[in-house]
């Protein structure tokens, strides 16, 4: 019975602690509990940090128009294009070749096959860049137009690769 006695009483002195500090640790921490900029943002949950940022808000009053830029450079006065274009008939083996050159003091600045019912094989500028060549093949007979755009100007044909 004494043993009995005795393990009573340290059983009721360990529950009167753990009363105690239990107790303890069940108060609430309220605002007035934390001291002001003592919280930062790592501190914070990432809900409560999204819930820092607000929606935007009206746009602020348009500032005074800037200095006007430099003088851009000259045009050119005027600008002749000259177009021009010629057909050619495939011969016996089915084949059209042509060229159209452009006039003096002009330079090709584009062109092109129209192959009608032929294949084209060739549709670039010609090899000191005044007209443009074309070749097609096809049935002997059918007709292949060849356009080439031409400007003022003069044209320097760099090597292949430069």
């Amino acid at each position: 019975m004494f043993r009995s006695w005795r393990f009573a009483i340290v059983v009721g002195v360990l529950a009167a602690v753990v009363a105690a500090g239990s107790a303890g640790a069940a108060k609430f921490i309220t605002g007035a509990d934390i001291q002001n900029g003592s919280i930062g943002l790592r501190d914070l949950s990432r809900a409560a940090r999204r819930a820092l940022h607000g929606r935007a808000g009206p746009s602020g009053l348009t500032g005074p128009q800037g200095p006007a830029g430099p003088q851009g450079p000259a045009g050119p006065s005027s600008l002749s294009t000259t177009v021009r274009s010629q057909s050619f008939t495939a011969d016996g083996s089915g084949t059209a070749r042509g060229e159209v050159r452009c006039p003096e003091g002009m330079v090709a600045t584009g062109g092109g096959v129209s192959p009608g019912a032929l294949f084209t094989v060739t549709d670039e500028p010609s090899s000191d860049a005044r007209g443009w060549t074309g070749a097609a093949d096809g049935a002997p007979g059918a007709p292949m137009r060849v356009v080439v755009i031409c400007t003022p100007g003069s044209a320097t044909v760099l090597p292949t690769g430069s």
